[in-house]
């Protein structure tokens, strides 16, 4: 009988030891990876905001394309005339701020606190009508064929009237070109809204499943507690038994945990970024999802160093409940 609790004792502080490890690492998971704020001092270490006008160029790209109702204008840029756009026009302060707003927007509807993930336009719609907005039209026709004497004939009547035929008219003409495209981004402006919704909640939504293992995420440390629980009902009597049970299970967690933060980060991390990678499927926006999975190394990191704090607190309490009942199994020996 002695043999068989000790048996069903050693067992639970073997699943004690499982539980609390895989506990550490997913409670973690739970806490940072949700955590826009994370994600904002990866992108700062990895210079990831610089990645800013890729990400609204593909947002009004998309946007443009879809809608047809855009400035007929609007639909003759490429993507690489938006970021070129955007990067010349708006500052790196403000592109910080709005990919910020991004971050939070989409980290909001992840934490069930909004229903939808919005990027806002207004900051490039302010600078398009200023003198950048005519500087970038200007640099994009240069960039053209030279105007034929069809097109220069028809010009004014293109931008005013939207039948756009892009082409570089000749120098001579820059006093009569520059107040058309003024008068015509304005009309651009109009067709571009404040802000896009990237992602809006329907009726299947699909983060009614990312809830429920973030649920199971949170009680994970329940597990390692009922282990813990049906060790000591079946191993201790004594105060001995209680810190040597206890005393080996904490610290043998507490090293693995430790081990795992230090040795671990390469394969620990493509595990990790697997997770998340498969939580953010239809859930992140894709013209964010590149720059987030990027951002997901440094994240890692983050979840590991408090596992690795943590690891050193188990491992501090059961080495002192060790070395306490080696005392006092010394002292109990020289008393004999």
């Amino acid at each position: 009988m002695d043999t068989l609790r000790k048996t069903i004792a050693a067992l639970c502080a073997m699943l004690f030891t499982i539980s609390s490890l895989l506990a550490l690492l997913a409670f973690n998971i739970e806490w940072y990876a949700f955590d826009a704020n994370v994600y904002k001092q990866a992108f700062e270490r990895q210079n990831l905001y610089a990645r800013a006008p890729e990400i609204l160029a593909n947002a009004l790209l998309g946007y443009i394309s879809e809608n047809q109702n855009a400035d007929p204008y609007l639909k003759e840029l490429t993507l690489e005339d938006w970021q070129e756009t955007i990067a010349a026009i708006v500052p790196p302060e403000e592109l910080k701020v709005l990919t910020d707003s991004a971050l939070d927007s989409v980290f909001d509807y992840l934490n069930d606190r909004t229903d939808s993930v919005e990027i806002s336009l207004l900051p490039i719609k302010g600078r398009l009508t200023g003198p950048g907005g005519v500087e970038i039209v200007q640099k994009i026709l240069r960039a053209q064929p030279a105007c034929t004497v069809e097109q220069l004939l028809q010009i004014g009547m293109g931008f005013l009237a939207g039948d756009i035929a892009l082409c570089n008219p000749p120098p001579e003409m820059a006093g009569l070109v520059q107040p058309l495209i003024q008068s015509q981004l304005q009309l651009m402006t109009l067709s571009i809204p404040d802000k896009l919704t990237l992602i809006s909640s329907t009726p299947g939504d699909p983060r009614a499943n990312l809830r429920q293992v973030r649920t199971l995420m949170t009680i994970t440390p329940v597990f390692p507690l009922l282990f813990l629980f049906g060790l000591t009902i079946f191993a201790v009597r004594s105060l001995m038994d209680w810190l040597q049970w206890w005393g080996y299970p904490f610290l043998i967690t507490g090293a693995t945990s430790i081990l795992t933060a230090l040795v671990g980060v390469a394969s620990l991390g493509i595990l990790i970024q697997g997770i998340l990678e498969s939580f953010w499927v239809g859930l992140v926006p894709l013209i964010l999802f590149a720059a987030l999975r990027e951002a997901l190394s440094a994240v890692t990191g983050e979840i590991l160093r408090p596992v690795f704090f943590e690891g050193i607190i188990l491992a501090a309490i059961g080495l002192s409940m060790v070395l306490t009942s080696l005392l006092i199994s010394y002292r109990n020996s020289r008393r004999i």
